[in-house]
């Protein structure tokens, strides 16, 4: 077989798979609102609570491995050209921007009211933009690029910086999805190992969202592994593997005391992939978390995740005191909030931002006169 034949290797329950993957999105997002609340309520939770699978920066490195994962397979390992590129840039355009706008807004009320009104002060996870003077607009123009060089990723969001590698990756993510896709399965896996072995160098001498490809391009070659692989594994093997991806996952909360912090990112990275081949081809836990999916009837996990916050630091600021009393009310009362409000955002703009996406891009047949 020549590199020209390699077709991306899809499951076969594609709809499930979809389901149980918007599963997995939406647990790392609700681990990210817990630790975010500690946080911002000044809660002392013993380390387990913390650390290990509950660390949030391991739930962002599932979400970037997951990210390359399903890019690839929208892509197709099709070969680079302008329109697929433009097509690819409109549909995660009207994907991430449009809720994201929503969340900054917000943002902008809550923070100037506690500016103005020094009450809801946040010392666990501060906004930078409370240590400055005025309403600062170019900054606030600028966080609304997403890309624009002079973007503070701590000025009003604190998952924004996600949001950036995500943006900036997306401008390259087609030519590296079809290197990996598209080349001899060792030059791929060269090029991957090259982008995770290398990813210290490329914080120190590129750019920090540069040390993160590599994280893309572990989903992506995710893509290339046989369908047939997963099949031969048995209960035995896959619980084997469950276990030794929940302690390469969790190996990230020991990443400064190691060689170098990339090398927990990376292990994450590797549990995480572990965890997304689990979902997709393990029908135990596909069905599990497909189950969790359709009682949860809409994936929130992007609403949870970047609305969160702002929504966290208002409720600090309007009843901080009593909320303060009764830990386990504020959070039932932030999640309630955090959650009706990314339906409402679900259903009035991102799902119509994304099916308009969809639209836009969508190949029309030729008609011949």
């Amino acid at each position: 077989m020549n590199n020209t034949d390699i077709e991306v290797a899809r499951p076969a329950a594609a709809h499930e798979r979809i389901v149980a993957l918007d599963a997995l999105r939406v647990i790392a997002a609700f681990i990210v609102l817990v630790q975010h609340f500690r946080l911002v309520f000044e809660l002392h939770w013993p380390d387990w609570l913390r650390k290990g699978v509950f660390d949030s920066k391991a739930a962002v490195m599932l979400f970037f491995v997951l990210s390359g994962y399903v890019l690839a397979l929208s892509l197709g390992g099709k070969a680079p050209s302008f329109t697929a590129y433009f097509k690819f840039g409109v549909r995660r355009v009207f994907r991430l921007y449009p809720v994201y706008w929503m969340a900054l807004l917000l943002a902008l009320v809550v923070l100037w009211s506690v500016q103005q009104h020094g009450a809801g002060q946040v010392t666990g996870l501060p906004a930078w933009f409370l240590d400055g003077k005025g309403m600062q607009w170019e900054q606030w123009f600028l966080q609304s690029t997403l890309i624009a060089p002079g973007m503070k990723s701590d000025f009003a969001l604190p998952t924004v910086w996600t949001l950036m590698t995500e943006a900036k990756v997306s401008m390259i993510f087609p030519l590296l999805a079809w290197a990996i896709l598209r080349s001899p399965g060792w030059l791929a896996g060269a090029l991957v190992a090259g982008l995770v072995l290398g990813s210290a160098w490329l914080d120190q001498h590129v750019v920090g969202t540069a040390a993160f490809l590599g994280m893309f391009a572990l989903g992506t070659l995710l893509c290339r592994v046989p369908s047939a692989v997963w099949n031969r594994l048995n209960q035995a093997a896959w619980w084997g593997l469950l276990l030794l991806g929940f302690g390469l996952y969790a190996a990230i909360s020991w990443r400064y005391v190691m060689p170098s912090i990339w090398l927990g990112y990376y292990l994450c990275g590797l549990g995480s992939l572990i965890f997304i081949a689990g979902t997709i081809h393990w029908p135990l836990m596909r069905t599990a978390l497909t189950r969790l999916q359709k009682l949860l009837r809409v994936d929130l996990s992007y609403s949870i995740y970047i609305l969160h916050y702002p929504i966290l630091v208002a409720l600090k600021k309007l009843c901080g005191p009593v909320i303060q009393s009764s830990p386990c009310l504020a959070f039932i009362l932030a999640f309630g909030v955090t959650v009706g409000l990314g339906l409402l955002l679900h259903f009035t703009i991102e799902k119509p931002a994304i099916q308009l996406g969809r639209h836009l891009t969508r190949s029309r047949p030729t008609s011949f006169v």
